[in-house]
């Protein structure tokens, strides 16, 4: 991760992961003493506590990995782009139109990918 993505996140995934645990900790034990207390309207509570919980950590489980990788830069790609623009230089084309070219290329892929 980047200094810049560090800075611009509210909280990170571990910190979220931390919560959610806590969440479904204290709702397994909520549940347990209020069931012994007899206090169903209190364990109903504590068990939503704990759904909550664990939906954050389904959430979380699925959404990090995939944000991650739709925002990952590949070095490797970007360098055989490079490499493909400078051999059509060589080869005569002019570069402004063949950098226009990826340019309206990535324009189209983001807009089909639904970016």
């Amino acid at each position: 991760m980047s200094a810049a993505d560090a800075r611009t996140r509210l909280l990170a995934p571990g910190t979220v992961r931390g919560l959610a645990l806590l969440l479904c900790a204290t709702g397994i034990v909520g549940m347990i003493v209020t069931s012994i207390a007899d206090r169903v309207d209190a364990a109903i509570a504590f068990g939503f506590l704990g759904a909550t919980g664990a939906l954050a950590l389904l959430l979380v489980g699925v959404l990090v990995p995939a944000v991650e990788a739709a925002s990952a830069w590949d070095e490797e790609q970007a360098a055989a782009v490079e490499d493909a623009i400078r051999r059509l230089v060589a080869a005569g084309a002019d570069e402004d139109d063949i950098r226009a070219t990826v340019r309206a290329a990535i324009r189209l892929g983001r807009r089909s990918a639904g970016d």
